[in-house]
């Protein structure tokens, strides 16, 4: 009877307290961002989708788009408002991002 009392209280304590017994090396893993690619001397990032747009009206009224580089998060930090006229070469991302917002305006 004894081991039934010993696992009764074992389960009665919150399972959050108990630490592990080595660490997790893999919370702290993590890749490095892709490098540049580097067109006419200047580094270039592929972009991997854009998540949203705005009309900057301190800027002449430029329409903006939020990119999020490839191999990086969506973050203050890691992404980026582009104008719209340097994205003609990802005309396709843009069509995807209206595609699936269809309400948001842009270029037509």
């Amino acid at each position: 009877m004894k081991i039934e009392n010993d696992l009764a209280v074992l389960l009665s304590h919150d399972i959050f307290m108990l630490k592990s017994a080595t660490p997790n090396t893999f919370l702290q893993h993590s890749r490095p961002p892709p490098v540049p690619v580097i067109i006419d001397g200047e580094p270039e990032y592929e972009i991997s989708k854009i998540v949203d747009f705005k009309i900057d009206c301190q800027r002449m009224c430029k329409l903006l788009y939020k990119v999020i580089w490839l191999g990086y998060k969506d973050t203050d930090n890691d992404s980026k408002w582009l104008p719209a006229i340097e994205l003609e070469h990802t005309k396709e991302l843009v069509n995807n991002f209206h595609l699936k917002y269809p309400s948001k305006l842009g270029l037509l």
